[in-house]
C-alpha cells in the first residue's frame, strides 16, 4: 500500500470518527515519507478530534514547513494554536493564511476565528471588521450577528447594537435570541419603558425560554435599583416560579431556579426561606418532582355576612338588568313558547366552561431521578455565601461557620476571602474565648496576600475590615490610603461609626 492509499484511508477513518485509527494511519503514512505534508494535515486532524492540540500543532507546523506557500496549512495551524490559547502565534499564522489566501470555506472560518480571537484580547472594532468579512462571504449567520451584538454592547454602541438585533429577529422571529440582545442593551442603557415593550413583543412573537425568564427577573431588580420598592422582589419570585411551571426546564436550570429565589428571599430578609430554597437547589430533581413551590401559597376562606350577601344579590339583579333589559333574565325566558308538554327543555344548559390549559392537560413533566447532577463552582459558592447570610440573619451564627469553613474550600479568590473573614466575625458573635486569635490570623493571612500581590485590593478591604471589628483604627485608617477613593471613603465612614460606639 502507497502513501497516498494511507492517507486516504486515514482521511476516510477521520471522517467516521474513528481518530485513533486515523492518527495511527497517519503516523505510518509520515513514517514512509517524512515530507509529506498531507500525511501531517491528518495526524494533526486526528490530534484536534482527540483535544491533544499541542500535538496537533506540531503536525500542523511540519505541514507547513513542507508545503510552505499554502495559505490552507497556516489556517490549521491558526486554528490549532487557538485551541491551544496561544493567542499571538494563531493571530500570526492565520493572518498568513488570509495573505496567501485558502479555500472558501476555510476563509469564512478564518474571518470568524479573526474576530474572536480579536474579541478575546479586546481588540473589538477589528474584530468587528473580520466578523463583517465572514458575513460577507456567507451572508447574515446567527452566531456572527450575535458576536457582533455583544461587542457594540461593549463599545456602548445602543444604535448598532439595536440595529443587530433586529436583524437577527428578521432571520428568527420565533426565537428569543434577538428580543433577548435587545433587552439586555436597553437595560444597559436604563430605558427600562423600552426594555418594558421589549419583554411584551419577546411574550407574542417567541417560544418562551428559560432565558426569557431569567431575564424578565433581572429586569425586576433594575426596576427596583430604580425605585427600591421591594415588591419587584416577590414579582421576580413569581417569574422564576411561572418559568418552571410553563417552560420545561433542565436539571441545570431548575438549580439556578432555586438559587435566585434563595437570594431574593435574602434580600426580603426571609431567612427560613431563603435555606428552604438552598435546600431545594441541593436536591434539585427530588424538589422539582415532588412540586416544591417558590411561591408558599395560603388560602384563607372568606367570611360572609348577611349585609355582604345582599351586596352580591343586588349585584348579580344588576348585572342581569344591564344584559337582558328591563325584562330581566325571568321574563325573557317566560316570553319563550313552551312545547307541546309546558317544557322548556330546548333551552340548552349552558355551565361554565374550564379554561383550556395545555399544561394542566399535558402529562406533569419530571425528571428521572437517576439523572446525574453537577454543580458548577460558581453554583456551589452562590449556595454556601447564601447559607452564611440566611444564618447570619437567623443570628444562628454556629450554622454560619459551619458554612463559612466550606466557602474557604473554594478555588474563586473572593468567597475564599468571604470564607476566612466570615468565620472569624462570627467566632466574634458567639463569644469565643479564641475569637482575637482567630481574627490575627485572619490578618495574617490577608497581609500575605497583599505581599503576595500588591494589586490585590480585595485582602486590603477584607483586613481594613478585620481591624475595624477588632477596634484597631489607627491601621485601619492607614490601609484605606490604599484603596480608591469610592471604596476608601465608605470604610472610613464605617470606621467613624465604630469609633463613635456604632455596630
Amino acid at each position: 500500500m502507497n502513501v497516498k492509499e494511507i492517507i486516504a484511508d486515514s482521511h476516510l477513518a477521520f471522517l467516521n470518527q474513528e481518530n485513533e485509527t486515523a492518527l495511527r494511519l497517519a503516523n505510518q503514512a509520515i513514517s514512509l515519507d517524512k515530507t509529506n505534508p498531507d500525511a501531517y494535515k491528518c495526524a494533526g486532524n486526528a490530534c484536534m478530534s482527540l483535544n491533544r492540540y499541542e500535538d496537533a500543532v506540531k503536525n500542523y507546523s511540519l505541514a507547513v514547513k513542507y508545503d510552505p506557500n499554502n495559505g490552507n496549512r497556516y489556517f490549521d495551524l491558526g486554528f490549532a494554536l487557538a485551541a491551544a490559547e496561544k493567542l499571538a502565534d494563531a493571530l500570526k499564522n492565520l493572518a498568513k493564511a488570509e495573505e496567501l489566501g485558502c479555500v472558501p470555506e476555510n476563509l469564512v472560518q478564518l474571518y470568524n476565528l479573526l474576530g474572536i480571537l480579536c474579541f478575546d484580547i479586546g481588540r473589538y472594532d477589528d474584530a468587528l471588521v473580520n466578523l463583517s468579512k465572514a458575513e460577507q462571504l456567507i451572508g447574515p449567520d446567527i452566531d456572527i450577528l450575535q458576536r457582533k451584538a455583544i461587542i457594540y454592547g461593549i463599545k456602548n454602541d445602543m444604535r448598532n447594537g439595536l440595529l443587530t438585533a433586529n436583524q437577527i429577529k428578521l432571520i428568527a422571529p420565533s426565537e428569543y435570541t434577538g428580543y433577548k440582545i435587545a433587552l439586555k442593551l436597553l437595560i444597559q442603557a436604563k430605558r427600562l419603558d423600552a426594555a418594558q415593550k421589549e419583554i411584551e413583543r419577546a411574550k407574542k412573537y417567541a417560544a418562551p425560554t428559560m432565558d426569557f425568564y431569567f431575564d424578565c427577573m433581572t429586569f425586576e431588580l433594575e426596576k427596583y435599583k430604580e425605585d427600591n420598592d421591594k415588591e419587584h422582589f416577590r414579582d421576580a419570585l413569581a417569574i422564576i416560579e411561572k418559568a418552571l411551571k410553563f417552560v420545561k426546564p433542565t436539571v441545570k436550570d431548575v438549580i439556578e431556579s432555586y438559587i435566585n429565589a434563595a437570594e431574593l428571599y435574602l434580600q426580603l430578609e426571609d431567612p427560613d426561606r431563603t435555606i428552604e430554597c438552598l435546600n431545594a437547589a441541593q436536591n434539585p430533581i427530588g424538589a422539582y418532582n415532588n412540586g416544591f413551590e417558590i411561591i408558599i401559597k395560603t388560602y384563607e376562606p372568606a367570611t360572609l355576612t348577611e349585609y355582604d350577601i345582599e351586596d352580591m344579590i343586588e349585584a348579580d339583579r344588576q348585572k342581569i338588568e344591564d344584559q337582558f333589559g328591563d325584562y330581566g333574565l325571568e321574563e325573557m325566558v317566560e316570553s319563550i313558547e313552551p312545547d307541546e308538554e309546558g317544557n322548556r327543555e330546548y333551552l340548552t344548559e349552558i355551565e361554565d366552561e374550564p379554561q383550556n390549559n395545555e399544561q394542566d392537560n399535558a402529562e406533569a413533566y419530571k425528571f428521572n431521578e437517576f439523572e446525574q447532577v453537577e454543580y458548577s463552582t460558581e453554583n456551589i459558592d452562590q449556595i454556601n455565601r447564601l447559607y452564611i447570610g440566611a444564618y447570619t440573619v437567623k443570628k444562628d451564627f454556629d450554622k454560619v461557620i459551619e458554612y463559612a469553613r466550606k466557602l474557604q474550600a473554594s478555588e474563586n479568590t473572593h468567597s475564599n476571602y468571604i470564607g476566612k473573614y466570615t468565620e472569624a466575625n462570627a467566632m466574634k458573635e458567639l463569644g469565643l474565648p479564641d475569637w482575637t486569635e482567630k481574627y490575627e490570623e485572619v490578618i495574617k493571612f490577608f497581609r500575605n496576600a497583599m505581599i503576595k500581590d500588591p494589586t490585590d485590593l480585595m485582602a486590603v478591604t477584607f483586613r481594613v475590615q478585620c481591624y475595624i471589628d477588632i477596634g484597631r483604627y489607627d491601621e485601619a485608617e492607614q490601609l484605606c490610603n490604599l484603596l480608591s477613593k469610592e471604596v476608601k471613603n465608605s470604610l472610613l465612614e464605617k470606621i467613624n461609626e465604630a469609633k463613635s460606639g456604632g455596630d
